[in-house]
């Protein structure tokens, strides 16, 4: 498989690498169209690019795509698991199939799997560098977990197991500082919900802020500020001596030079008009 089928996307989890030397019988070889039925795939490829009917170039086209879908499924489940749903990882490869049978052109490359597999994989990678983050980390941060994920990828297919901090360091030429950053990194891509029933999110909601007690009075305060704009200039300073200063009624009414009765009669129209107020 071609070197030039991996780049440097900042993708969340386990880059899937396609190793230079990956036996035939692996899933993705495996899927595609072999023996006679790759011989005519190929003759379906030769016609499409030499037809010039849209609706002719079209059709052939299409069954071309039929016959690799299952190439690009078994590509899209490389990456399954990682943040996006299974359904639109295969519906990015079936896109990236379509292009690579629209752009494919007899000559410039004789597999068309080797053509198609780096279009689909780099569809499919590019959705991750560029809307799988919900908070985008540095480029560089991102290109070091590419460059680690493809060492790790390559210390389990060789030795079985995942290289340590410091094997990374040497391979990739970063410090195990930035390695560790590197690994953090992949939290950005799909933090823990505060809102979730259980598990770390949880734990981090319950152990952040506490109900704020004027929370509950806040509507309330609305509402009383709407209602005392319906007043007049001095039934609002009625209402402020009563019930914000607590004076009674017949020191309200020697205030402002009204008697007792006055007064009684005033907070009277004054609650009749905010009752008023309130139910319209």
């Amino acid at each position: 498989m071609p070197s030039d089928d991996i780049d440097s996307a900042g993708i969340p989890t386990q880059t899937a690498v396609l190793p230079r030397q990956r036996p035939a019988s692996s899933p993705t070889i495996a899927a595609a169209p072999t023996g006679e039925r790759a011989l005519r795939v190929r003759d379906l490829l030769e016609r499409t690019a030499s037809c010039r009917e849209p609706a002719e170039q079209q059709r052939l086209r299409r069954q071309v795509v039929t016959e690799y879908l299952p190439v690009a499924r078994s590509l899209a489940g490389r990456y399954s698991g990682r943040g996006v749903e299974r359904c639109d990882l295969e519906q990015l490869a079936f896109l990236g199939l379509v292009k690579a049978v629209r752009r494919w052109q007899p000559g410039l490359s004789e597999d068309f799997l080797q053509f198609a597999v780096p279009t689909v994989v780099g569809e499919i990678k590019r959705y991750f560098r560029d809307h799988s983050w919900l908070v985008r980390p540095p480029r560089r941060i991102q290109e070091l977990r590419a460059a680690i994920n493809e060492a790790e990828q390559t210390y389990r297919h060789r030795d079985g197991t995942g290289p340590t901090d410091a094997e990374l360091a040497d391979v990739t030429g970063a410090s195990t500082r930035d390695i560790d950053e590197a690994r953090t990194a992949g939290a950005c891509c799909r933090p823990r919900s505060l809102d979730e029933g259980q598990g770390l999110g949880l734990a981090l909601a319950l152990g952040w802020g506490e109900d704020d007690p004027e929370l509950r009075h806040v509507e309330d305060k609305v509402t009383v500020q709407r209602l005392l704009a319906t007043l007049t200039d001095r039934e609002r300073e009625v209402v402020r001596m009563r019930f914000e200063e607590g004076w009674s009624q017949a020191r309200i009414g020697s205030e402002i030079g009204v008697s007792q009765m006055q007064v009684s009669r005033w907070l009277r129209t004054i609650a009749d008009k905010l009752r008023n107020s309130i139910e319209r």
